[in-house]
């Protein structure tokens, strides 16, 4: 999470510095680099998209009531 150059001080210093020393320079460089904790990699954002045009107009397929809302609403309005 951080780079080598960032840790540099520390590792160079390692027996010099206390654990609490190091712990404390390594969390103000984290705060100050704004280092993501986060391990899981960020969902893309999927776009989702209906397409009715193919959808044969016949309540016998169990559509959902929505989907038929929808495509009364195009017949009304000859969409």
């Amino acid at each position: 999470m951080l780079s080598d150059e960032l840790k540099k001080d520390c590792v160079d210093n390692i027996d010099n510095y206390s654990l609490d020393d190091i712990e404390a320079k390594l969390s103000v460089i984290c705060v100050r680099n704004k280092v993501n904790f986060d391990l899981e990699q960020p969902e893309e954002k999927k776009e989702t998209v209906f397409n009715l045009n193919t959808v044969e107009d016949d309540s016998s397929l169990g559509l959902p009531a929505w989907v038929q809302r929808v495509q009364a609403v195009a017949k009304e309005k000859n969409i």
